[in-house]
């Protein structure tokens, strides 16, 4: 049975149809790059405006000195926010097929690797995570997040992690920065590239 090629434009005039669900998932937009070549204990960029509803930081081979745990928070001029971040999510690991529930409702950062497993520290152990960030310049509604990280944990163990949250606030402020890392340890990360997009809606 030979395979026929369809010409769907032939003897269509005008414009063809487009699908919502190809075209309308907006542009990624790259602003900036925070490339780790020296061991630091965090990341950040300031001067987020209002340009986009939503923004995505994009982490590849983020590799820590020691065993840590990482985590994310935003904040604004004033300081970053330490309290009000509620997140629930799970975690599992590829040596068992137990999966690990996560649930905080009143932490101090949002920990992308939850509360049972840490980024492993030895040479070649590696995270990759993707971060997106709702509502962050919002002056009502909560600043909603959604994260999903594959990482080496600290038995050497494949780990990977899926969390939403949000930032509890009582009377919401824009946030224009955001900040990633060993935040409140003493770990640091030696190499990573950490990249913000903002994303056309």
């Amino acid at each position: 049975m030979s395979l026929v090629k369809l010409n769907i434009s032939r003897g269509v005039t005008g414009t063809l149809p487009t699908s919502n669900y190809v075209d309308n998932t907006g542009a990624w937009n790259k602003i900036s790059t925070n490339t780790i070549s020296s061991a630091v204990n965090t990341v950040e960029w300031t001067g987020i405006d209002d340009t986009y509803k939503v923004y995505v930081v994009v982490c590849n081979n983020m590799q820590c000195n020691g065993d840590a745990g990482v985590g994310f928070r935003v904040g604004t001029s004033s300081g970053y926010s330490d309290s009000g971040y509620r997140y629930t999510g799970f975690e599992s690991v590829g040596n068992t097929t137990a999966i690990n529930g996560v649930g905080n409702q009143s932490a101090n950062r949002f920990s992308i690797t939850g509360n049972h497993y840490n980024f492993g520290g030895n040479t070649n152990e590696s995270a990759n995570l993707v971060t997106w960030f709702y509502n962050l310049r919002g002056t009502s509604g909560h600043k909603t997040f959604v994260t999903h990280t594959a990482f080496t944990e600290a038995g050497d163990n494949h780990a990977q992690s899926v969390m939403t949250g949000r930032l509890y606030e009582v009377s919401p402020t824009a946030k224009d920065r955001i900040q990633f890392g060993n935040i409140g340890g003493g770990a640091n990360m030696d190499i990573g590239d950490f990249t913000l997009y903002g994303v056309s809606q």
